[in-house]
């Protein structure tokens, strides 16, 4: 079969179409707008969505933890995740990740070793940047432009994806899979701007059934402006001229339509859209509590469980990198004591396990089962919490304590 067939064909203009928006700074689509980085984050929706979640993860406590055996120990974090490079935060480097991901969905971390292998500092490259290849059968990250280039392996290089398919190298783009819905944006703004800027609809028409030479059109014209503007005075009309208001906008329809772009933005991003303030975003949820619970669960862990697995990789031995997210659950953090203090009075749980749960370190003695009796230990040979060695009660029940009458 030729390769020239029709839809080979398509595909290869189809193609060339996308190479030639990409050549003049956009993505192909079909509104003809100019969609890339910058313009995408024109759009207000786009804007809030992407710093919404960029914010909300960036702000999260960083913890470097071991654990040994089913205990939780924390450990000191690397200096890396303190002060990542020389010219950036943490909160920087987190927040440009994950405006990466959302964007472009891959995001480059370069990584320098000292000369015994330990990461030292990581700082984020743009994906423009970085083409993804393989050579012999490595996966390689080729970085600069044609007459500075780079080849670099993943010892130098922490790669997070998007979705993306098997065998696929890097992610999937939400720019470009999503072109469409953004030029559409791009053109509803472009459109209102124009109407309301170049102001193309009169306010009012002076009527008459007469015919008017230019002159006296632009003399009725003027004179009606000199006479009534910023004046509320009865017109006196003559010559069967009548006057004509006219109220026009940029139409229902279209800000129905600029209404529904901002929850197809929410439905990309996966945010709530009351949170972007949309209009049509419904709050679901009975108290703000359970709102955080789920914009964190269905929304935000899927990023912050990328960013923990990719950044746990520059950790020495079987420390792990977690994004503590109980900033979020403060306001719930009554019902979770409770929660852990009927399981522990009922035997389910040690408070060692219960501190576990909250991201606290363990203390000693706090691995043995308590009942909820006064703090009594299920183990019967262990004296009940706060209970002396001597008990009166129990001197006075001995025999050998009891006095004998005298006969």
């Amino acid at each position: 079969m030729s390769f020239f067939n029709r839809d080979n064909r398509n595909a290869s203009l189809g193609n060339l179409a996308d190479l030639l928006q990409l050549r003049e700074g956009g993505l192909f689509n079909y509104t003809g707008e100019k969609v890339n980085e910058k313009s995408a984050l024109g759009i207000s929706a786009v804007l809030s969505a992407i710093s919404l979640i960029a914010d909300s993860i960036s702000i999260l406590p960083l913890k470097t933890i071991r654990y040994d055996g089913d205990k939780k120990v924390f450990t000191e974090k690397p200096r890396i995740f303190e002060k990542p490079n020389h010219n950036q935060t943490i909160f920087e480097v987190i927040h440009q990740i994950i405006t990466s991901l959302l964007m472009h969905g891959n995001a480059f971390l370069l990584i320098d070793k000292d000369r015994q292998g330990r990461p030292i500092a990581m700082t984020p490259i743009h994906t423009d940047r970085v083409n993804v290849e393989m050579n012999g059968g490595v996966k390689v990250y080729v970085i600069g432009s044609k007459t500075n280039q780079r080849t670099l392996t993943d010892d130098n290089i922490l790669h997070l994806k998007w979705i993306s398919y098997p065998g696929s190298l890097v992610g999937v783009s939400p720019l470009k899979v999503n072109a469409n819905t953004y030029g559409l944006a791009l053109a509803m703004e472009r459109h209102i701007s124009q109407f309301y800027g170049q102001g193309g609809t009169p306010s009012s028409i002076l009527e008459t059934d007469k015919d008017l030479t230019s002159e006296q059109a632009k003399f009725l014209q003027e004179n009606w402006q000199v006479t009534h503007n910023r004046n509320r005075k009865p017109a006196v009309l003559t010559g069967g001229l009548k006057w004509k208001s006219i109220s026009a906008g940029a139409g229902s329809e279209l800000i129905e339509a600029r209404e529904q772009i901002v929850n197809e933005v929410a439905r990309i991003f996966r945010v709530p859209a009351h949170l972007i303030n949309s209009k049509d975003g419904s709050n679901v949820y009975s108290n703000i509590e359970s709102n955080g619970l789920a914009f964190i669960r269905h929304t935000l862990l899927p990023y912050i469980r990328r960013i923990e697995d990719g950044l746990t990789t520059l950790l020495p031995g079987k420390q792990v990198l977690k994004l503590d997210t109980e900033e979020y659950a403060r306001g719930d953090m009554f019902s979770r004591v409770r929660t852990f203090q009927v399981a522990i009075s009922s035997g389910l749980m040690t408070p060692n396990e219960a501190r576990n749960k909250l991201d606290l370190e363990g203390y000693e003695g706090g691995d043995k089962f308590y009942l909820g009796l006064q703090g009594a230990a299920i183990d019967p040979s262990i004296p009940p919490i706060g209970e002396d060695d001597h008990n009166p009660k129990k001197d006075l029940l001995d025999p050998d304590n009891v006095d004998t009458p005298t006969p």
